[in-house]
C-alpha cells in the first residue's frame, strides 16, 4: 500500500529543493530525510495519475512461454514520458543548445524506457513468484508438479543484470553527462560575462572616441553649429553602434541557452542519483529472489513431500517482506519517472 501524504503539491516541492546552486549539488542528499522526501512524493496528483495509468494496462497471462517471449520486449508507454522528444529537440535548436543538452533530452529518452522495463520485470517477478507458490502447494499436498516449478525456476531472475542492462547502460550515462553539462553551462557563463563587459566597454570607447571628434571639429572648424551637429551625433552614433553589436552577439541568446543547460545540469544530477537509489533496490529485491529460488532448488533436489511442505512456510512466511520490497521498488520507479518528466519540462520551459 502507498503511504499517505498531507499535500498534493510535496513532489513540485521536493524537486525545488533539489534543483539548487552547482556548488551545493554534492551535499544535497546527504542533508535531506530522503524516506520522509519520497513519502511526501508518493501521493502527489502526478504520481497517482501516471500510477493509476500504468495498472490500467492489459497485463498478459503469465506463464514461461510468454516470459521467454517477452524478455527483450518493451515498448514505451506514451504517459510515461512528457514533454514529448519532438516538441524539447525542437526547443533546444531554437536556442541554440549545444551537444550535452541533445545528449541529456537523449538519455532521459533511454532512462524512460529503462523505467519501463524495469516496471515490466517487477511484474513478471510477481507472476513467477505466484505460479511458483501455487505450484509449490499442489506439490506439498501430492500433487505431480515437480516439472511445472522446474519450467518456471528454469526461467532465471527477471531482475538479473542481464535482463535489465539497458537500466544499467543508462544509469552509467549520466556521471559523464553531468560533467559534460556542467562544464558547458560554465563556459556558457563567462561567455556572457566577458560579452557584457565588452559591450560596455565598447560603449565607452566609442562615445569617448565621437566625443574627441567633436570636439576637434569644434576646434578646427570654429563654428558653433558644426559644434551643435557633432553633439548631436553622439547619441545617435553610439545606438547605431550598440544595435549593431546586439545584432552580432546576443546575450538574451546566451542567457536563453544557459538556462536551459543549467536546468538540464540539474536534472542529470538529480535523475542520475534517483537511479542510484533505484539500482540499490534492484539488487535487494533480485538478491532476495535468488534464495527463493535457490530454496525451491533444494526442494526439487530433495524430492520429499516433508521437504516440499517447509519450502511452502518457509515462502509464506517471508512473503509479506518480499512485497514490499517489490512495491517499495515499483514506487521508486515510478517517482523516477516523475523526476525524468519534471527535469524534462524545466529544460522545455
Amino acid at each position: 500500500m502507498l503511504p499517505k501524504l498531507s499535500s498534493s503539491s510535496s513532489f513540485n516541492s521536493y524537486l525545488s529543493n533539489l534543483f539548487v546552486s552547482e556548488n551545493d549539488m554534492p551535499m544535497v542528499r546527504r542533508s535531506l530525510d530522503v524516506d520522509a522526501e519520497y513519502t511526501e512524493a508518493f501521493h502527489t496528483k502526478s504520481f497517482l495519475n501516471i500510477w493509476a495509468e500504468a495498472h490500467e494496462q492489459p497485463k498478459p497471462t503469465p506463464s514461461p512461454t510468454n516470459f521467454q517471449h517477452n524478455s527483450n520486449s518493451c515498448p514505451l508507454p506514451n504517459f510515461l514520458l512528457e514533454p514529448t522528444q519532438s516538441s524539447l529537440l525542437a526547443a533546444a535548436a531554437a536556442s541554440g543548445g549545444g551537444a550535452a543538452l541533445f545528449d541529456y533530452l537523449d538519455a532521459t529518452l533511454q532512462s524512460s524506457s529503462a523505467c519501463a522495463l524495469l516496471l515490466t520485470a517487477i511484474s513478471r517477478t510477481r507472476s513467477i513468484d505466484r505460479s511458483v507458490r501455487r505450484h509449490l502447494h499442489r506439490h506439498a499436498c501430492g500433487g505431480s508438479a515437480a516439472a511445472d516449478l522446474s519450467a518456471y525456476i528454469d526461467l532465471g531472475n527477471p531482475l538479473s543484470s542481464q535482463n535489465l542492462s539497458p537500466f544499467h547502460r543508462t544509469h552509467s550515462l549520466y556521471p559523464p553527462l553531468l560533467a559534460r553539462l556542467t562544464e558547458e553551462r560554465r563556459r556558457i557563463r563567462r561567455a556572457a560575462r566577458a560579452v557584457l563587459a565588452a559591450k560596455k566597454a565598447a560603449g565607452i570607447i566609442i562615445i569617448a572616441a565621437v566625443g574627441t571628434a567633436a570636439v576637434a571639429a569644434a576646434v578646427i572648424l570654429a563654428h558653433a553649429a558644426a559644434a551643435v551637429v557633432a553633439a548631436a551625433a553622439v547619441p545617435a552614433l553610439s545606438a547605431g553602434c550598440r544595435r549593431r553589436w546586439r545584432r552580432w552577439v546576443s546575450v538574451k541568446w546566451m542567457e536563453t541557452a544557459g538556462r536551459k543547460v543549467d536546468a538540464a545540469a540539474r536534472g542529470a544530477y538529480i535523475v542520475g542519483r534517483d537511479m542510484d537509489t533505484v539500482s540499490r533496490m534492484v539488487r535487494r529485491v533480485h538478491d532476495e529472489v535468488e534464495h527463493r529460488r535457490d530454496v525451491v532448488r533444494l526442494m526439487l533436489r530433495s524430492g520429499e513431500g516433508e521437504m516440499a511442505r517447509e519450502v511452502v512456510r518457509e515462502l509464506e512466511m517471508g512473503e509479506v517482506g518480499f512485497e514490499e520490497q517489490i512495491e517499495e521498488l515499483e514506487e521508486h520507479v515510478y517517482l523516477c519517472l516523475l523526476t525524468i518528466n519534471r527535469s524534462r519540462r524545466l529544460v522545455h520551459g
